[in-house]
């Protein structure tokens, strides 16, 4: 759930960014005057280089302060696994924390013996308790298992990363997973480029998974808040599973709890050297710095990475849906109710339609929903819209969130929204299309964005679209949508048939 950045803002971002590089004085001029050309600023701004192993990257050099942000990102979520991995690229994520041959050890060596016995008795009971779970050699290989892992612990530097970091001045050091990518983060000092070259190549060449049955623990109680715990997890978790039969969007990130506690170390190293592989990374820095130094500063840390085969793209297709379909979930939880249609994705013109149409409906307390579902009627404490979930990879869906008020039925709730929608389908007009766009590019006129920002939108369409010109180009295609085009996907695709409806009960009322 902590995806659910809603692509709605993606104007606001993009007018962010070219704002920023800007002068202040110059903000206003650049908002009143219809020639300032996105595309054209960012053209001569972003520099895009290509290694001989295949690795992208992106630079763009602005600013006034000596501090850049670094970003390594991937074209591998968990829309890549398959039923037996699933939640292997979110483990992955965490693995890649704990270092090297020589980063996060004390004594390589002796580790490395102490590394193999864990495995193979890690993976001996994990096999155990697929098989047989009452087998009597379980509880006597844990208690063998316990005491290899003590002694390894002996020979471990903790959150090496975080130390070395942390002695360069680093701030913002983090990674996430999604459906679509898996990305991470740091904001150093210029000066430190080399330092961070040398130290996440080493990272991406000699990964060491130490302290897996540790972190495989932790990622399982990660999951338990998330989804035992937290209503909005389970529905979520619950909306997925339901709306896709077929296509791998319907996998939670964290994965399922099964495929959690039984994944092997051999699983997730496979699936590393299969899918972090070159082709699919991409580098960004932007900042102060030398391009032309950093560019060989890059080359010279990340180019010997050997090139390896591209993983297949997903195959499976979700069938078209013939009809609506319904579910509910009960937790002792205040009610939810999730409603959503599968459309197209970015890059396809659909998709900006449906940006303007998230917007007029939920951006706001004078947006449609909120308004009339809230304001008016009080029939939801909260209502929100997502277009494009749960990734832009593949074909999404466009969502609409809502928590009925106490006492307010949830059916009653569902039946309101529609009833707006139908609402909207009729009676849009072209002041509100305007309205739309100018709240889109508007609110966050005297807000400055950071390096990290722009890095990350820039990474983020690079390594997902293939394309970081999606970025400046989004305000002058979404500038040509209009009443009739938003008719059009309206009646095409927010139809019945295409409806996913899911409820959350309380089941204190049971």
């Amino acid at each position: 759930m902590n995806q659910m950045k809603k692509r709605s803002r993606k104007a606001l971002i993009i007018f962010l960014l070219f704002l920023v590089a800007l002068n202040f004085k110059n903000v206003l001029y650049a908002l009143e005057s219809s020639s300032f050309d996105t595309e054209r600023y960012f053209s001569n701004k972003v520099i895009e280089k290509k290694l001989k192993n295949g690795i992208t990257l992106l630079m763009m050099n602005r600013g006034y302060s000596p501090v850049i942000s670094l970003h390594i990102a991937f074209k591998v979520g968990s829309v890549d696994e398959s039923y037996n991995t699933e939640g292997v690229a979110h483990i992955l994520e965490h693995m890649l924390f704990k270092g090297t041959d020589k980063i996060g050890t004390k004594d390589y060596s002796q580790e490395k013996a102490l590394l193999d016995k864990i495995e193979a008795i890690g993976d001996t009971i994990d096999k155990l308790k697929l098989k047989n779970p009452t087998n009597s050699k379980i509880k006597e290989l844990e208690e063998e298992l316990k005491i290899l892992e003590e002694k390894h612990a002996m020979l471990v530097e903790s959150s090496p990363y975080d130390k070395l970091y942390s002695a360069m001045g680093g701030v913002g050091f983090n990674a996430s997973t999604s459906s679509d990518m898996t990305g991470y983060y740091i904001s150093l000092p210029a000066d430190k480029i080399e330092e961070w070259a040398n130290i996440e190549s080493q990272r991406l060449k000699n990964p060491v998974f130490r302290e897996y049955y540790k972190e495989r623990n932790n990622v399982l109680e990660e999951r338990l808040m998330r989804y035992g715990r937290g209503s909005s997890g389970i529905l979520w978790e619950t909306f997925m599973a339901l709306a896709y039969s077929a296509h791998p969007y319907r996998h939670p990130v964290i994965g399922w709890e099964s495929s959690i506690r039984y994944m092997s170390l051999s699983d997730l190293r496979n699936f590393y050297y299969s899918h972090y592989v070159p082709s699919r990374m991409t580098i960004t820095i932007v900042g102060r710095f030398d391009s032309e130094k950093t560019f060989e500063v890059i080359k010279k840390y990340f180019e010997d990475i050997p090139p390896r085969p591209e993983p297949d793209e997903v195959k499976i297709v979700e069938p078209e849906q013939l009809g609506q379909k319904r579910g509910e979930v009960f937790f002792d939880a205040k009610p939810m109710i999730f409603i959503g249609w599968k459309k197209p994705s970015a890059p396809k013109k659909e998709d900006y339609a449906f940006d303007i149409i998230s917007t007029i409906l939920s951006e706001g307390k004078s947006s449609r929903l909120y308004r009339s579902l809230v304001l008016e009627k009080k029939l939801v404490t909260s209502i929100d819209v997502w277009n494009g979930a749960p990734g832009i990879r593949y074909d999404n869906i466009f969502m609409i969130m809502a928590t009925p008020a106490q006492g307010v039925d949830s059916e009653i709730v569902e039946k309101a929204i529609m009833e707006e929608i139908e609402n909207f389908k009729k009676t849009v007009s072209a002041e509100e299309i305007e309205r739309a766009r100018n709240q889109l590019e508007s609110s966050l006129i005297f807000m400055l964005d950071s390096n990290d920002g722009v890095a990350h939108q820039l990474s983020y369409y690079q390594t997902i679209l293939g394309d970081w010109r999606y970025l400046p180009l989004y305000l002058k295609r979404i500038s040509s949508v209009d009443k009739e085009e938003i008719k059009s996907v309206m009646e095409k695709f927010i139809i019945d048939k295409n409806k996913v409806v899911v409820y959350l009960r309380d089941s204190r009322g049971k």
